[in-house]
């Protein structure tokens, strides 16, 4: 049924995809944003801090909890409802199309050799708070490339993960919150912000690691598993930094800041411990690598179906 459900969803969401302005992405927005005004809003450090945390499991919690008394009541009654219940929830919450939509329209625009209408898809991907306008090609297709990789674990490999949990599709529902409230209340003056970005650190720690050994396994195994060993000090964000280190690995360019170069005193201290020096791997991003990317993350997608669907007639046959 697992299997089923996210093969459905997936067709559903191709055909009718779950924008950014859909019903659902609004009401979670308003849902997070009056648990933050009603709980994460007091002044007093000691008290700031316990509300942060009240408010954490109030909006992640309580919808989890909805989800998977549905859930269960369906299973106990009527499994084929609880059948269609974890197609709607895995539906609403993947979000495929709401990344692969912008990035192909910057595809598009690379290939047509239109610097700005790419600027201008970036732009709008990713909101006011980067600035497009004197971006170079490769610019644009770094931070393009960047976000999808980013996209690609946080709308539908994290989703993968937490779905085949025991928790199902409530699973689903908690994840995608707490990634949500993660990037919504980042810009909260108390503690509210830094306990969304901690219960989400735990939540995604795993998932964020089985999907970059995914990138590895179907993309450059060697140089994706380089990149994850020795390029990580590259992002400031330790689970973005996994993601995108064996990403960009897999891939075979540069993503992230050039690699400081090491002083002559640390060069020599590592030469006398044996330690081989560490170097960038892959090539300048291109039109040519943001084609790669597509086809890295629907090779991840079909290798983790045919897993799936082997394990679902496992158990059939067992």
């Amino acid at each position: 049924m697992t299997f089923f459900s996210i093969l459905f969803a997936l067709i559903a969401e191709q055909f009718r995809p779950v924008t950014a302005s859909h019903w659902i992405r609004r009401l979670s927005l308003k849902w997070l944003d009056w648990v933050a005004g009603e709980f994460g809003a007091q002044k007093e450090a000691g008290a700031s801090e316990v509300g942060s945390r009240l408010a954490c499991l109030i909006a992640f919690g309580l919808p989890t909890v909805l989800v998977f008394i549905v859930h269960v009541a369906c299973m106990l009654t009527y499994p084929v409802l609880a059948f269609f219940w974890n197609i709607a929830i895995v539906y609403l919450f993947f979000g495929f199309r709401q990344f692969s939509h912008s990035f192909t329209e910057i595809h598009e625009a690379i290939q047509n050799h239109d610097l700005p209408a790419a600027r201008l898809a970036l732009g709008q991907w990713l909101g006011p708070e980067l600035e497009t306008s004197d971006l170079s090609e490769t610019e644009v297709i770094a931070i393009a490339l960047e976000h999808a990789i980013l996209g690609s674990h946080r709308h539908v490999f994290g989703v993968f993960f937490w779905f085949l949990m025991p928790l199902g599709p409530a699973g689903v529902v908690l994840y995608r919150l707490a990634n949500i409230a993660a990037k919504r209340w980042a810009s909260n003056p108390g503690h509210l912000g830094e306990a969304a970005r901690h219960f989400f650190y735990v939540l995604d720690w795993i998932p964020a690691r089985v999907t970059a050994m995914g990138f590895a396994i179907v993309g450059n195994f060697e140089d994706s598993v380089y990149a994850w060993r020795n390029l990580t000090s590259k992002w400031s964000d330790p689970l973005d930094a996994v993601l995108l280190a064996s990403g960009s690995g897999a891939l075979g360019v540069r993503l992230g800041e050039p690699l400081r170069e090491p002083s002559s005193s640390e060069a020599l201290a590592r030469a006398e411990a044996g330690e081989l020096p560490i170097y960038e791997i892959g090539v300048e991003p291109s039109e040519r690598t943001m084609r790669s990317a597509i086809g890295l993350v629907w090779r991840a997608v079909i290798a983790w179906m045919a897993l799936l669907l082997m394990l679902t007639i496992a158990l059939w046959l067992g």
